[in-house]
């Protein structure tokens, strides 16, 4: 059968795009912040809708799974607060592959769990770096790791 217009024209998703979509990042990025205290979670969104500086083309994306052992608070507190500093950069950067990862990898509930338990550990290591130099110290850490990734 002929197409009395010819062939619909396609038009090339934006890079950005190209492996996911708006929609999905936001609502990846509300799982994320769900747990994460106010003032965090206004410090969070903006600094992940900003484009990523990697992309998931060049960079195998490296997603650990559910079963992951995190610490508990008591071991938490005993760390050294470089440490914390250490674990908030590493953890903000797992975040930000699992909100940029390409659809139908993770699967969408396996990526749902991975969002809300990331964001627990998050809004833990918050807390754990709030007790040991106070709020203010731990929020203008926590964005200046978020200026330097993602």
């Amino acid at each position: 059968m002929a197409m009395p217009y010819g062939l619909p024209s396609t038009v090339p998703p934006s890079a950005r795009y190209a492996i996911s979509n708006p929609l999905r990042r936001e609502a990846g990025l509300r799982l994320l912040t769900e747990n994460l205290p106010a003032p965090l979670r206004r410090l969070f969104i903006p600094a992940f809708r900003r484009p990523p500086i990697f992309t998931v083309a060049e960079t195998p994306l490296a997603v650990q799974g559910v079963q992951r052992r995190w610490p508990s608070d008591a071991e938490l507190a005993q760390r050294a607060v470089q440490t914390l500093r250490w674990r908030v950069q590493t953890e903000v950067e797992v975040a930000r592959r699992i909100v940029e990862a390409p659809r139908g990898h993770p699967r969408q509930a396996t990526r749902e769990l991975l969002l809300v338990a990331q964001g627990a550990y998050l809004r833990r290591l918050y807390l754990a770096l709030v007790a040991r130099i106070g709020e203010a110290a731990a929020l203008a850490e926590f964005v200046r790791v978020l200026a330097s990734v993602g």
